[in-house]
């Protein structure tokens, strides 16, 4: 009997491993297209690191195995399967469907030596950030936030750190609930925002003037607009925008990052408030929910790549970082393209092109 279980465990794990051709997450029945968690789960599918089980299911609730873990890390670091050095792990024989995976990430330090493995348990939130600390070999704070998670808490440093990295939010309690089993939903949005984890710098460059195409949504006229750097308020940027055709002057552009923190937004004189305002480091999905308090009520803002391409200027751009911004209160879709030490390159509205970056050239 307890070899007929294994086996059927074996064939559990395989099912929603093995690739499913066409397999798309907004195709999956049981994972809705306003699933806050859709642009992860969607990432992890498109690159072949987990997949769906028969009928369309991805099974989003169901809790993840440390043997599933196992091999999802393993393709995700494309980790070395050969000539691994066998941990001993009394319940993965070298017969074990999964054990080059499991000896894999053991190899890497990403689990620990210990006499058995336990690969059909469940792996806990707190056992969640140890491993992806370990596995991407994160760094950051490691003061607790969180209600619940004290110097005492297995994981507390590791735990600490994923927060830092904008990983993991925790409850709206203020708790991070440690010893929580994980569902297929949570730990691959976790995974897939540790694979894209990056701190770009989102600012333009101050010793370059811009020259951007600007299709004004107001008056419904095409500008040709020069920013140029002026000076900093000590806090933001401050950049004059005028255009080259008329010499028409538009408000001055504000921009601030600490490195923590990304404002973008333009001098008014009735307020002074960023139009994008969020938290870096940046990674895949949601990043600001139209639920939070804050500084602007009402908008959504998703990641939806950090590793983009976008066309501008006739200039094809890589790695962009891909944002959209949507709103409860309208049916409209802001998209921004930044590149690293260029700042915003391309904004559409709805689809069409409000912004785009022509030139840079030295001041």
């Amino acid at each position: 009997m307890k070899q007929i279980l294994k086996i059927v465990c074996a064939l559990l794990i395989a099912v929603c491993l093995i690739p499913i051709e066409g397999v798309h997450a907004a195709s999956f029945k049981d994972v809705s297209k306003d699933n806050t968690l859709i642009t992860e789960i969607d990432y992890l599918v498109e690159k072949g690191i987990i997949n769906g089980y028969p009928n369309n299911l991805f099974k989003p609730n169901t809790y993840v195995t440390r043997a599933q873990v196992a091999v999802m890390l393993t393709r995700a670091l494309g980790l070395q399967t050969t000539n691994v050095k066998d941990p001993k792990y009394q319940d993965v024989p070298t017969t074990h469907p999964y054990y080059k995976e499991i000896t894999a990430v053991q190899n890497a330090g990403i689990f620990d030596t210990a006499q058995k493995f336990n690969p059909t348990a469940t792996l806990t939130r707190g056992d969640m950030a140890i491993v992806l600390q370990r596995a991407f070999k994160l760094k950051g704070s490691e003061s607790s936030y969180f209600t619940d998670v004290s110097a005492k808490t297995r994981g507390y440093k590791e735990i600490s750190v994923i927060f830092s990295n904008n990983i993991v939010r925790g409850y709206d309690d203020g708790s991070f609930k440690p010893n929580l089993p994980l569902t297929r939903a949570h730990f691959s949005a976790f995974l897939a925002r540790a694979l894209t984890l990056s701190n770009p710098n989102l600012l333009k460059d101050t010793a370059y003037d811009y020259t951007y195409s600007h299709y004004s949504l107001s008056d419904k006229k095409s500008y040709t607009l020069k920013y140029q750097y002026s000076h900093n308020d000590d806090k933001s940027d401050v950049w004059t925008v005028t255009d080259l055709n008329s010499n028409k002057v538009f408000n001055d552009e504000l921009l601030f990052s600490d490195g923590e923190v990304y404002g973008q937004g333009f001098a008014r004189d009735y307020d002074l408030f960023y139009d994008l305002y969020f938290g870096l480091p940046l990674r895949i999905g949601v990043i600001q929910h139209e639920d939070d308090g804050g500084i602007i009520s009402g908008i959504r803002i998703t990641v939806k790549a950090t590793d983009g391409t976008v066309q501008a200027g006739g200039v094809k751009y890589n790695n962009a970082i891909v944002l959209e911004q949507t709103s409860v209160y309208s049916n409209r879709v802001s998209t921004y393209y930044f590149v690293d030490g260029i700042g915003l390159v391309k904004e559409l509205y709805n689809d069409v092109v409000i912004y785009e970056l022509l030139d840079r050239t030295a001041n």
